[in-house]
């Protein structure tokens, strides 16, 4: 089994540089990474460089300033480097410029979508660039960001499942960390429900490293999956680990 992280962080002016990630990736038995541009940083040069000089190994999401006038414009430079498969949007870049949505599509880019208040806000903008843009690959993170009231699911988590009718919708098993501690047992009826709507082939493994924490917090979110720890199949885990991720982000040809 390839083992595939689909959403990790570095840089140089914030988080840890590649050599750090290739660290964790070892310790943790992963062969492949998605390298996604973190918030605030719109000058994509180091994973760009990072993902040129090994692009068998990385994929690159990049990140552009949504406000700017020539945001279009910036999007397609960063993307004629061929160093990049995806775009990472916000909830506000989605809402503040919709038009980068199908952008990304017609470049060829998956859109990496971070929605810090949930999905609820945005669903109806959410669905309606599904059905303009209905070949535009996306990828919810974090499970969405769902809401925990103490260790109970808030009813919004479950908007997110709402976006499984559109069948070029992924929703990503990462950021944990964020919402409670390990094991993270409160998020268990979600990865469920949402493995029961969206299916295997659209679920993918992610870390959100260094966000998680230290490299063992690391293998040991991994392992959860692994070792049969979340309810999910375990027919299903090889596809949710690797296979899922190679198909989107790796077997670009």
């Amino acid at each position: 089994m390839e083992i595939i992280d689909a959403y990790a962080h570095c840089g140089l002016s914030k988080y840890e540089p590649i050599e750090k990630v290739r660290e964790a990736m070892a310790t943790g038995g992963v062969s492949r990474a998605v390298l996604v541009q973190h918030l605030g940083e719109f000058d994509n040069s180091y994973i760009r460089s990072v993902v040129a000089s090994d692009p068998e190994h990385f994929a690159g999401v990049l990140l552009i300033d949504h406000t700017v006038e020539n945001a279009a414009e910036t999007l397609a430079g960063w993307v004629a480097s061929r160093s990049f498969q995806g775009l990472r949007l916000t909830s506000e870049a989605l809402l503040a410029n919709p038009d980068l949505f199908s952008l990304a599509g017609d470049l060829g880019l998956a859109i990496v979508l971070y929605t810090p208040q949930g999905v609820l806000p945005i669903l109806p903008r959410l669905q309606q660039s599904l059905q303009s843009a209905p070949f535009t690959r996306l990828v919810i993170t974090h499970l969405g960001n769902p809401t925990l009231i103490g260790s109970d699911l808030d009813e919004s988590a479950n908007a997110v499942l709402e976006l499984a009718r559109f069948s070029n919708v992924y929703l990503q098993l990462s950021g944990m960390t964020m919402f409670c501690p390990y094991p993270h047992e409160p998020l268990y009826p979600l990865i469920e429900r949402a493995v029961g709507v969206f299916g295997a082939r659209r679920i993918i493994w992610g870390s959100n490293y260094p966000v998680v924490g230290s490299q063992q917090d690391y293998v040991a979110d991994l392992r959860l999956l692994l070792e049969g720890r979340l309810p999910v199949p375990g027919d299903a885990i090889n596809q949710i680990a690797g296979e899922n991720a190679k198909r989107l982000w790796f077997d670009r040809n």
